[in-house]
């Protein structure tokens, strides 16, 4: 009897297990078919896209359980209540925060079935719930790392928050375009009610923005603690993104006693970023954690497992760092092939967690920017020229750092054959980036943090070999003390003088000398709306004038906004990437620079020029305007003037600013195509 019931409950224990793998089976398909269903997905497809993702699905399902991967990587301790508690949360994340189906409409079709939804959104808890059990089990075996630090870790923390101080005690400047997005958004969100809709939108922003929102929630957290003040956001860089970076950068060059802080200390560009206001510190801090893990001496599997987590996470975070993460897989398998042929386990796995990772978080961003987008013609009005790249490079790191790493790596490579392998990858890294990097534009400041964790690994390598650490305190005191400096800064890419021998830049904030006009500017405008409110378009695109500045100039002086406020409005900045905003055309005020303003050349910002060179000279839809008397002097000689628009336009002159822009870019034509109310 009793036997007999043993028999009967490992045959039930078999037939639950059956059901949940059927289930999963089930559910894994449905999340593979919604994928499908973004590049092929319509009506008559549906039948055969729902055999390729049973087809598919069962193939994972059958190659995870050949290689036993959910035991190996999964649960590899066994099912312990604590594995089982955090297995059940992580499914129902990932099943209340699946935004598969925001990835496309598909009105009156079967793939928006409340049943088949259901099942996606179950293959999402099933695919997380994977991922993050296999990670737990990584970082816990990679926790080493870390070290006993925490008086370095206590002295990069004061270091960071002294800059940031100084840095927010002497700037006066006005914040916009890249330095100001991340802001306009945290201080949004933290004016919002804190909800699961709101954490949800956020993570949808990843499928739809380039500048999604995710660096800006944990900032507005803090926010709605602190206020939404510059101070607020740039401490919260510098300690939520910037100091685990620096954390990185000192587990990288641990091997000697003092050269892990000196390590940090060539670097000072990293911690400027940051201060500056440039979320994508956080990126590069994930790229440098990747790199301290990947080149370790722990066990292969975790070391591919959360080294391949990281660096999705640095393109979800920022998508430029596509670059980052694509030169790094690239370097990986150099070094497989060059040093490492017998043992290919953790790259297997790095290349495993890319794609379970990138198909889960941003598989619409592999298919509509990576493989879908001609990034090299859209942004051709940032090719400013690979002699700029290099200004730049020098800029940030210093022509002496890259020099003297430089060439001790190229030395290394031939009397140290013990330092090939990281010599090589860090080398072969930043090569694959920076040559893909400039096939689609020049570099912006913050496109440089791409570079930290290779040149970090590059620089670890060449003081761990050194007989002393004199050469490395040396180098980091004068680069950082350069840093501390006051000298002249320019306000332009294309204004920097030269090569500089040292990073030229320094922990000071910037002030603008017409900030009291630039006050006055905007006073004026929001008065044209002390009666009855109106809008103004901004015909300017230049670091000196455009419609971000007059936006965020009362937040950056922390001034309080009046009761009534024009609305400021854009007609783009630049051309191929921005469509031509018709509204402009039915603003109620124009506010334009005299020179015209642009930051990239007016044959590269037609859609701010073509108008504000009508209105200037007052030709063609120019005439549709009457000027102010009242004007305002900025620096560098700009006059801004105020036109009135006395008339709307004409038919016959809406279609010559169409015609215009689309006779400059016709292969374009449809960003500068006449609204449906033209015709009107």
């Amino acid at each position: 009897m009793a036997s007999g019931l043993t028999i009967s409950s490992k045959k039930l224990q078999q037939i639950i297990r059956w059901l949940i793998l059927l289930g999963e089976w089930v559910c894994i398909s449905a999340w593979l078919l919604v994928r499908l269903w973004v590049p092929f997905g319509n009506e008559s497809t549906f039948s055969l896209l729902s055999l390729a993702a049973l087809l598919l699905s069962g193939a994972i399902c059958w190659l995870a359980f050949r290689a036993r991967l959910v035991e190996r990587i999964c649960l590899p301790w066994g099912v312990s209540p604590q594995t089982a508690i955090t297995a059940v949360a992580a499914f129902l994340l990932g099943t209340a925060f699946d935004i598969s189906y925001a990835m496309f409409t598909a009105q009156g079709s079967l793939i928006i079935h409340p049943l088949l939804r259901l099942l996606c959104h179950a293959g999402n808890g099933i695919v997380f719930t994977g991922i993050t059990l296999s990670l737990l089990w990584s970082f816990k075996q990679l926790t080493e790392l870390s070290g006993d630090g925490k008086w370095q870790l206590a002295v990069l923390f004061g270091v960071v928050n002294l800059l940031t101080l100084l840095f927010v005690l002497t700037s006066k400047t006005v914040y916009f375009w890249d330095n100001a997005g991340y802001w306009s958004v945290a201080r949004t969100l933290a004016q919002e009610p804190l909800s699961f809709g709101q954490l949800r939108r956020v993570l949808e922003t990843t499928i739809y923005l380039d500048y999604n929102h995710l660096l800006a929630w944990p900032i507005s957290l803090v926010m709605r603690l602190f206020g939404g003040s510059r101070a607020v956001f740039l401490f919260s860089i510098a300690n939520l993104y910037t100091l685990p970076g620096l954390w990185g950068l000192w587990v990288l060059g641990r091997r000697k006693k003092l050269s892990p802080l000196f390590l940090a200390g060539l670097f000072p560009m990293f911690l400027y970023m940051g201060i500056v206001g440039f979320v994508d510190v956080a990126a590069c801090s994930l790229g440098i954690w990747a790199y301290a893990i990947y080149t370790s001496d722990l066990p292969a599997l975790p070391r591919g497992l959360a080294s391949g987590f990281l660096l999705v996470c640095t393109f979800t975070l920022r998508r430029y760092f596509f670059f980052f993460a694509l030169s790094f897989g690239v370097a990986a398998f150099v070094i497989k092939l060059l040093f490492s042929r017998r043992d290919w386990r953790d790259f297997l796995t790095l290349f495993l967690s890319c794609g379970v990772c990138s198909v889960s978080f941003m598989y619409s961003f592999l298919l509509e920017k990576v493989l879908g987008a001609n990034y090299g013609d859209l942004y051709s009005a940032y090719a400013l020229g690979v002699h700029t790249d290099f200004l730049l490079v020098f800029r940030y790191f210093g022509l002496i750092f890259l020099a003297v790493v430089g060439l001790a790596a190229l030395l290394l490579l031939i009397v140290k054959p013990k330092s090939l392998p990281q010599i090589c990858f860090g080398l072969v890294q930043i090569l694959v980036c920076f040559f893909a990097f400039v096939t689609v534009q020049t570099h912006g400041q913050q496109h440089l943090l791409l570079y930290v964790p290779g040149l970090a690994l590059l620089a670890a390598t060449v003081f761990e070999v050194l007989p002393s650490t004199l050469p490395c305190l040396i180098l980091a005191l004068v680069t950082t003390v350069n840093c501390c400096i006051p000298k002249p800064q320019p306000g332009s890419i294309q204004e920097i003088p030269g090569f500089a021998p040292v990073p030229s830049f320094h922990f000071y904030g910037s002030k603008r000398s017409d900030a009291d006009e630039l006050v006055a500017l905007a006073n004026f405008v929001d008065g044209l709306s002390r009666e009855e409110s109106h809008t103004a378009a901004v015909l300017a695109s230049s670091f000196t004038l455009n419609v971000e500045i007059l936006r965020n100039l009362r937040p950056s002086f922390n001034l309080p906004h009046p009761q009534q406020q024009t609305q400021l409005i854009s007609p783009g900045e630049v051309d191929k990437r921005d469509p031509f905003n018709w509204e402009v055309t039915r603003a109620d005020y124009l506010i334009v620079g005299d020179p015209l303003q642009t930051h990239l050349g007016e044959s590269n910002q037609r859609v701010v020029t073509t108008l504000a060179r009508w209105v200037l000279e007052g030709s063609g839809p120019g005439l549709a305007y009457q000027p102010l008397l009242q004007t305002f002097s900025l620096q560098n000689g700009v006059t801004v003037r105020i036109y009135q628009r006395a008339r709307d336009w004409r038919p016959d002159e809406l279609q010559l600013l169409s015609q215009t822009l689309q006779e400059n870019y016709p292969e374009y034509a449809w960003l500068y195509a006449l609204p449906t109310w033209a015709g009107k």
